[in-house]
Protein backbone atom coordinates (compact mmCIF):
# COMPACT_ATOMS: atom_id res chain seq x y z
CA UNK A 1 0.00 0.00 0.00
CA UNK A 2 1.34 3.42 -0.96
CA UNK A 3 2.43 5.80 1.99
CA UNK A 4 0.39 9.12 2.09
CA UNK A 5 3.11 11.16 1.16
CA UNK A 6 6.93 11.01 0.42
CA UNK A 7 9.38 9.84 3.21
CA UNK A 8 11.72 12.44 1.69
CA UNK A 9 9.02 15.32 2.35
CA UNK A 10 7.84 13.65 5.85
CA UNK A 11 11.15 13.91 6.97
CA UNK A 12 12.01 17.94 5.70
CA UNK A 13 8.77 18.65 7.76
CA UNK A 14 9.99 16.59 11.05
CA UNK A 15 13.07 18.13 10.84
CA UNK A 16 11.60 21.68 10.78
CA UNK A 17 9.32 21.17 13.74
CA UNK A 18 12.55 19.83 15.72
CA UNK A 19 14.51 23.13 15.08
CA UNK A 20 16.33 22.35 11.60
CA UNK A 21 18.31 19.68 13.22
CA UNK A 22 18.03 16.10 15.40
CA UNK A 23 19.20 12.75 15.95
CA UNK A 24 17.79 10.10 14.12
CA UNK A 25 15.98 8.52 17.16
CA UNK A 26 14.17 12.51 17.26
CA UNK A 27 13.62 12.45 13.85
CA UNK A 28 11.91 9.22 14.04
CA UNK A 29 9.98 9.87 17.59
CA UNK A 30 8.85 13.08 15.62
CA UNK A 31 7.40 11.06 12.70
CA UNK A 32 5.43 8.56 14.73
CA UNK A 33 4.34 11.57 16.88
CA UNK A 34 2.76 13.40 13.43
CA UNK A 35 0.82 10.35 12.83
CA UNK A 36 0.97 11.14 9.14
CA UNK A 37 2.45 7.58 7.69
CA UNK A 38 1.21 4.51 7.37
CA UNK A 39 3.72 2.41 9.88
CA UNK A 40 1.99 -0.82 9.34
CA UNK A 41 2.42 -0.76 5.42
CA UNK A 42 6.40 -0.58 6.51
CA UNK A 43 7.42 -2.14 9.24
CA UNK A 44 10.98 -1.17 8.34
CA UNK A 45 10.34 2.49 8.39
CA UNK A 46 13.27 3.35 10.69
CA UNK A 47 15.63 1.89 8.19
CA UNK A 48 13.66 3.96 5.58
CA UNK A 49 14.35 7.34 7.23
CA UNK A 50 17.88 6.31 7.43
CA UNK A 51 18.04 5.53 3.84
CA UNK A 52 16.59 8.55 3.09
CA UNK A 53 18.62 11.07 4.83
CA UNK A 54 21.77 9.34 3.40
CA UNK A 55 20.87 8.98 -0.33
CA UNK A 56 20.25 13.11 -0.27
CA UNK A 57 23.20 13.79 1.59
CA UNK A 58 26.67 14.95 0.27
CA UNK A 59 28.14 14.08 3.83
CA UNK A 60 27.25 10.06 4.05
CA UNK A 61 28.43 7.26 1.88
CA UNK A 62 25.89 6.42 -0.66
CA UNK A 63 25.17 10.30 -2.17
CA UNK A 64 24.96 10.21 -6.11
CA UNK A 65 24.34 13.59 -6.76
CA UNK A 66 25.89 16.92 -7.36
CA UNK A 67 27.76 18.41 -4.11
CA UNK A 68 25.02 21.09 -3.17
CA UNK A 69 22.69 20.37 -5.67
CA UNK A 70 19.32 19.94 -4.96
CA UNK A 71 19.53 16.58 -3.94
CA UNK A 72 21.84 17.37 -1.35
CA UNK A 73 19.25 18.05 1.35
CA UNK A 74 20.85 16.74 5.01
CA UNK A 75 24.27 17.88 6.52
CA UNK A 76 25.96 16.08 9.41
CA UNK A 77 25.19 18.09 11.90
CA UNK A 78 27.60 16.99 14.64
CA UNK A 79 30.19 14.93 12.16
CA UNK A 80 29.45 11.60 10.07
CA UNK A 81 28.55 8.69 12.03
CA UNK A 82 27.25 10.51 15.32
CA UNK A 83 23.67 10.12 13.54
CA UNK A 84 22.52 13.67 14.15
CA UNK A 85 21.59 15.27 10.91
CA UNK A 86 20.26 18.94 9.96
CA UNK A 87 18.45 20.82 7.01
CA UNK A 88 20.92 22.82 4.82
CA UNK A 89 18.33 25.21 3.87
CA UNK A 90 16.80 24.98 6.81
CA UNK A 91 15.35 29.02 8.14
CA UNK A 92 14.09 29.27 11.67
CA UNK A 93 10.79 30.88 12.35
CA UNK A 94 9.52 32.26 15.90
CA UNK A 95 8.74 29.46 17.16
CA UNK A 96 11.73 26.96 16.31
CA UNK A 97 14.37 29.25 16.79
CA UNK A 98 16.68 29.03 19.69
CA UNK A 99 16.94 31.17 21.90
CA UNK A 100 20.83 31.31 23.85
CA UNK A 101 22.63 32.79 26.31
CA UNK A 102 24.37 34.93 23.37
CA UNK A 103 20.99 36.32 23.02
CA UNK A 104 20.03 37.42 26.27
CA UNK A 105 19.89 41.17 27.54
CA UNK A 106 17.89 42.09 24.39
CA UNK A 107 15.38 44.42 25.77
CA UNK A 108 12.26 44.40 23.45
CA UNK A 109 11.05 41.47 24.98
CA UNK A 110 11.35 37.44 23.82
CA UNK A 111 8.60 38.12 20.87
CA UNK A 112 10.96 40.80 19.69
CA UNK A 113 13.98 38.72 20.15
CA UNK A 114 12.76 35.89 18.25
CA UNK A 115 11.98 38.21 14.99
CA UNK A 116 15.55 39.49 15.21
CA UNK A 117 17.09 36.08 15.60
CA UNK A 118 15.11 35.01 12.93
CA UNK A 119 15.96 37.59 10.74
CA UNK A 120 19.25 38.28 10.88
CA UNK A 121 21.30 35.00 12.27
CA UNK A 122 22.22 32.24 9.97
CA UNK A 123 21.60 28.86 11.64
CA UNK A 124 24.49 27.17 9.72
CA UNK A 125 27.05 30.01 10.64
CA UNK A 126 28.41 27.70 13.75
CA UNK A 127 29.11 24.58 11.91
CA UNK A 128 30.40 26.37 9.18
CA UNK A 129 32.38 28.19 11.92
CA UNK A 130 33.74 24.73 13.45
CA UNK A 131 34.59 23.45 9.91
CA UNK A 132 36.65 26.49 8.91
CA UNK A 133 38.67 25.79 12.07
CA UNK A 134 38.91 22.39 11.50
CA UNK A 135 40.43 22.40 8.55
CA UNK A 136 42.99 25.66 9.81
CA UNK A 137 44.30 24.15 13.04
CA UNK A 138 43.24 19.61 12.35
CA UNK A 139 41.11 20.03 15.71
CA UNK A 140 39.05 22.21 17.88
CA UNK A 141 40.01 23.36 21.02
CA UNK A 142 38.98 26.44 23.16
CA UNK A 143 40.55 29.54 21.18
CA UNK A 144 40.46 31.14 24.78
CA UNK A 145 42.03 28.40 27.16
CA UNK A 146 42.71 25.43 23.78
CA UNK A 147 40.77 23.37 25.79
CA UNK A 148 40.75 20.53 23.98
CA UNK A 149 37.44 18.15 24.58
CA UNK A 150 38.97 14.95 22.57
CA UNK A 151 42.29 15.13 24.89
CA UNK A 152 40.06 14.94 28.20
CA UNK A 153 36.94 12.80 27.01
CA UNK A 154 38.36 10.65 24.04
CA UNK A 155 35.48 9.58 22.04
CA UNK A 156 33.09 11.69 23.77
CA UNK A 157 34.93 14.90 23.50
CA UNK A 158 35.44 14.00 20.07
CA UNK A 159 34.59 17.26 17.25
CA UNK A 160 32.83 18.88 20.53
CA UNK A 161 33.07 22.75 20.99
CA UNK A 162 30.89 25.79 22.05
CA UNK A 163 30.04 28.76 19.70
CA UNK A 164 30.07 31.91 20.75
CA UNK A 165 28.20 35.25 18.92
CA UNK A 166 31.21 37.90 19.70
CA UNK A 167 28.34 40.63 18.77
CA UNK A 168 24.88 40.36 21.11
CA UNK A 169 22.09 40.10 18.36
CA UNK A 170 20.76 43.58 20.09
CA UNK A 171 23.80 44.86 18.36
CA UNK A 172 22.89 43.59 15.40
CA UNK A 173 21.75 46.29 12.77
CA UNK A 174 19.22 46.25 10.04
CA UNK A 175 19.78 43.12 7.79
CA UNK A 176 23.45 42.69 9.49
CA UNK A 177 24.03 39.21 9.01
CA UNK A 178 26.11 36.82 11.35
CA UNK A 179 29.00 36.18 9.89
CA UNK A 180 31.82 32.84 10.60
CA UNK A 181 34.30 35.75 11.93
CA UNK A 182 31.38 37.22 14.67
CA UNK A 183 31.83 32.90 16.04
CA UNK A 184 34.61 32.54 18.41
CA UNK A 185 34.89 28.51 19.62
CA UNK A 186 35.12 28.25 22.93
CA UNK A 187 34.53 25.66 25.93
CA UNK A 188 32.16 25.76 28.41
CA UNK A 189 33.60 27.50 31.00
CA UNK A 190 35.01 30.15 29.09
CA UNK A 191 31.46 30.50 27.21
CA UNK A 192 29.94 30.89 30.59
CA UNK A 193 32.87 33.20 32.14
CA UNK A 194 32.56 35.33 28.67
CA UNK A 195 28.96 36.35 29.51
CA UNK A 196 30.04 37.48 33.69
CA UNK A 197 29.69 40.83 32.64
CA UNK A 198 27.95 43.27 30.97
CA UNK A 199 29.23 44.21 28.19
CA UNK A 200 30.35 40.80 27.53
CA UNK A 201 34.14 40.31 28.14
CA UNK A 202 36.02 40.25 24.30
CA UNK A 203 38.20 37.05 23.80
CA UNK A 204 40.92 38.46 23.96
CA UNK A 205 40.22 39.79 27.62
CA UNK A 206 39.67 36.56 28.73
CA UNK A 207 42.76 35.49 27.61
CA UNK A 208 44.87 38.13 29.78
CA UNK A 209 42.78 37.11 32.96
CA UNK A 210 43.72 33.47 32.21
CA UNK A 211 47.25 34.56 31.49
CA UNK A 212 47.81 36.46 34.98
CA UNK A 213 46.21 33.89 36.60
CA UNK A 214 48.44 31.36 35.59
CA UNK A 215 51.48 33.79 35.74
CA UNK A 216 50.43 34.17 39.85
CA UNK A 217 49.97 30.17 40.49
CA UNK A 218 53.75 29.88 38.96
CA UNK A 219 54.94 32.85 40.96
CA UNK A 220 53.32 31.45 44.45
CA UNK A 221 52.60 27.81 43.43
Amino acid sequence: MAQPRPWLDEIIDALKELGGHGTLLDITEKIIERNVMDFNANPLFRERIRGTIYNHTSDGTYYKGEVGGEKDIFYSFAGLGKGHWGLRDYEPTEETVDITEDDMGFEEGKKKLKQHIVRERNPQVIKLAKERFKQAHGRLFCEVCNFDFYETYDELGEDFIEGHHTIPVSELEEGQKTRVEDIALVCSNCHKMLHRRRPWLKKEELMKLINVYREKETIFP
